[in-house]
């Protein structure tokens, strides 16, 4: 299959020109002040107590909200800010395990707890609700209702819609969110941030692709992520199907569309993919791949982007959510269409110019490094929040 020329072509927050070389495009990359502000924790009141803080959403599951909440949770400065606890409206969709993981009471929100929750906290956060359907407006309440806005699509937006009685400030996580959903409301970017903690690995890479049944030559591409429509991962099936057979697929992940996905996958690449579940010690899996794919036609910020980007791996994404923001094409990854054309030739791209791929892994790992840290995330929160508090004052 035969490729253009590697030359990277710009994308406007960058400057880049089209007919730089990679050197070039490699030293300016180095110089890049791009990605979220380095946040330098507020200076306290004296004798202040701490922010009491709690989180509602539709549902406690293994996904980037949830894991997002954990890691707030995990590195707020608690002499500033406390996750009080977590309200669900949906009893039936808690997972136990992420409720473990968040080491704060989990709680059905009835209407009576909902109401005591914003009559005795400082902050409430929430996402995925309409929140004023749920919290009529009282003189009572305490809370400054600050609004989660995870995603682009429609979705999101109608639920910022029905929420903006209550809602006081809006967070979103990426250029685009604002942009599609924050119209004409106060509002904040704050960029994810992930903890690496949970990239931690257990065995080395050789015996873990063995594990999952992939032999040295394998060109493994990976996805992490819950397989539902607006992700995709079908697309890294039918794309693989169209190169040879040392191409292989790794799916890390849950979701409604699991079985489907291994029929489609056992009937275009039998014998050419693995599908694991996991939550720990993820750099197991990232470490087992060669190139990472995000072809999402809806996202806010991906966790498993930056997650992918501290693991090293050259990435192949769609120009969706926080994509343009944090990766510059051919310089840290791969920018496509999202046609299975286009992403099958820029994974043979990757697979045929190894020494190319390995330095856009490490310069998506650079962006990371400096950038994608669940700390600098949740002192971003933490500063925001007590802004919000003290004009209230």
């Amino acid at each position: 299959m035969s490729h253009p020329p590697l030359q990277a072509f710009s994308m406007t927050p960058y400057g880049l020109q089209g007919d730089s070389t990679l050197a070039e495009l490699q030293l300016a990359s180095s110089a890049f002040a791009v990605g979220p502000q380095l946040a330098r924790a507020a200076d306290p009141v004296p004798g202040a107590k701490p922010l009491s803080v709690a989180h509602l959403g539709p549902c406690l599951f293994r996904g980037g909200a949830e894991q997002q909440l954990i890691d707030l949770h995990h590195f707020f400065d608690p002499s500033q800010v406390v996750l009080t606890k977590c309200l669900v409206t949906n009893s039936n969709a808690i997972d136990p395990r992420v409720a473990a993981d968040l080491k704060c009471p989990v709680l059905v929100a009835t209407t009576e707890e909902l109401a005591r929750t914003a009559t005795e906290n400082d902050i409430l956060l929430f996402w995925g609700l309409k929140l004023d359907e749920l919290l009529p407006k009282s003189d009572a309440y305490k809370a400054k209702c600050v609004y989660l806005a995870h995603g682009d699509s429609w979705w999101t937006k109608e639920l910022l819609d029905g929420s903006r009685g209550m809602t006081t400030h809006t967070i979103a996580v990426s250029q685009r969110v604002v942009e599609e959903t924050c119209d004409h409301v106060p509002h904040t970017k704050i960029h994810n941030g992930v903890d690496t903690a949970r990239l931690a690995t257990t065995r080395s890479r050789d015996e873990m692709r063995a594990s999952l049944g992939f032999e040295p030559e394998d060109f493994v591409v990976g996805f992490v992520g819950r397989f539902s429509p607006e992700k995709r991962p079908e697309l890294l099936i039918e794309s693989l199907s169209r190169l040879p057979r040392h191409y292989k697929a790794l799916f890390v992940g849950w979701g409604t569309q699991r079985q489907e996905l291994m029929d489609k996958a056992n009937r275009l690449i039998p014998n050419r993919y693995a599908f694991a579940v996991a939550d720990q010690y993820l750099g197991d899996y990232y470490q087992s791949m060669d190139a990472f794919s995000l072809l999402s036609v809806q996202e806010g910020f991906a966790m498993v982007l930056i997650e992918a980007m501290f693991s090293g791996l050259p990435i192949v994404a769609t120009s969706v959510g926080a994509v343009p923001e944090v990766m510059v094409d051919r310089v840290n990854g791969l920018v496509v269409d999202g046609t299975s054309d286009q992403i099958s030739r820029a994974v043979s791209l990757l697979q045929e110019r190894r020494e190319w791929a390995a330095s856009l892994g490490r310069e998506a790992r650079r962006y990371a490094c400096q950038f994608g840290h669940a700390r600098r995330m949740a002192l971003d929160y933490q500063n925001l929040l007590t802004s919000l508090c003290r004009q209230g004052a």
